[in-house]
């Protein structure tokens, strides 16, 4: 294989693509025309089929399989029965409209699926790991007996605050570690579906979180990692788990990390940790300026100009000595968006969203109707 300079693959037909393979690269992405938005080696037409036995002749320098990683968007399955010959270290696939995937004779040390669509996934002893992610709710998963753990992250709705859960799964006894991850700000992930997992040891959880308190019920717990995790008052104390012996808290919210720390101090004269930390332990403002500002989606000029005028009102209402302090933040924000082009709706619910948080974060009791005529007052879109 030609290390930076181009050459010609045959992916679909004979020297079908023009491909440019960096050296160091080791992962490989294929997407599909219309469809795939992100930047990918090569691209095919929806319904191609690929010819996945031209990556055979290709290895790494130290001699394994290249490429490494292997990425693909689009509904050509036959990469399963090819995986059976020549084994993938990692495959990341994002189905387009297949209902079904029978991964029996794959052989794939962690595989990666993006979920859309219902799909029915049909694992096999060769698959080593999985990593689910996406909408959830729409996996149906099957022949996984031989797995002991799984991984999860959801794609919340950010406007939402109904909890989002695991799907029922059939066969849970064996199933020893899970991990979930979601974002920090929209609809919370509901630790009460761990439960019908009664013999977990290890839980790792990422993001926005509700009814940590159901974690009680997982008694032999080992293990217990927290991150970005904006809320933790209703997480049970950590000598809840007689056998808990590794912990991490990082990136999460600052008034209960603190009681976690004087916890774990506590614990560690009793039993040994094969690894304890409390870290990074953040105001709530900070999971809102990081994360929840309303300017997300902005144009990249009106979203920087936007989030740096709403830093600059945090700034002064954090340290405001009076309520005419506050609405003097609020008003230099809104003028600041007074001068931005295309504000309309939604820009203008965004920035009313803005407000309000930027209020809540005052000392001061500020009233919404307050807040709202301080908006209108203020604002020419």
């Amino acid at each position: 294989m030609q290390r930076d300079t181009p050459f010609y693959m045959s992916l679909t037909k004979e020297n079908s693509h023009k491909v440019k393979i960096s050296a160091g690269q080791g992962r490989f992405s294929i997407g599909t025309k219309g469809v795939t938005t992100s930047k990918c080696d090569a691209m095919v037409d929806a319904g191609d089929q690929i010819n996945w036995n031209v990556f055979n002749e290709f290895q790494v320098p130290a001699g394994g399989n290249w490429p490494r990683v292997m990425e693909y968007h689009g509904d050509d399955t036959s990469f399963i029965t090819w995986s059976a010959t020549r084994e993938m270290e990692a495959m990341e696939w994002t189905p387009l409209d297949t209902t079904e995937a029978d991964f029996t004779t794959a052989h794939i040390g962690q595989l990666t699926i993006t979920i859309n669509k219902p799909i029915r996934i049909i694992l096999g002893q060769k698959v080593k790991s999985v990593f689910f992610r996406g909408n959830i709710s729409n996996l149906t998963l099957e022949n996984y007996d031989h797995l002991e753990a799984l991984s999860f992250s959801f794609i919340p709705d950010i406007n939402s605050t109904t909890p989002i859960s695991l799907p029922l799964f059939t066969k849970t006894a064996h199933i020893k570690d899970i991990n979930i991850v979601t974002k920090v700000k929209g609809q919370p992930f509901d630790c009460t579906s761990l439960l019908q997992f009664s013999n977990l040891t290890a839980v790792a959880l990422s993001g926005n979180m509700c009814n940590l308190s159901s974690l009680e019920s997982c008694t032999a717990l080992e293990a217990l990692e927290l991150r970005y995790i904006s809320d933790l008052s209703t997480l049970p104390a950590l000598n809840t788990w007689a056998n808990l012996n590794y912990f991490i808290g990082w990136n999460i919210e600052e008034q209960t990390g603190k009681v976690l720390k004087k916890q774990l101090a506590t614990l560690e004269k009793e039993r040994t940790f094969k690894y304890a930390s409390v870290s990074n332990l953040k105001k709530p403002e900070w999971f809102v300026t990081e994360f929840g500002i309303p300017f997300g989606v902005w144009p990249t000029k009106n979203n920087k100009v936007a989030v740096k005028a709403y830093k600059d009102a945090l700034k002064v209402i954090k340290k405001a000595s009076s309520i005419e302090d506050v609405q003097g933040a609020i008003k230099i924000l809104v003028e600041v968006i007074n001068d931005l082009p295309n504000i309309e709706t939604i820009e203008r619910e965004d920035t009313w969203e803005a407000v309000m948080q930027l209020v809540s974060f005052s000392t001061f009791s500020i009233e919404e109707e307050t807040a709202g005529k301080w908006f209108d007052q203020y604002r020419d879109f």
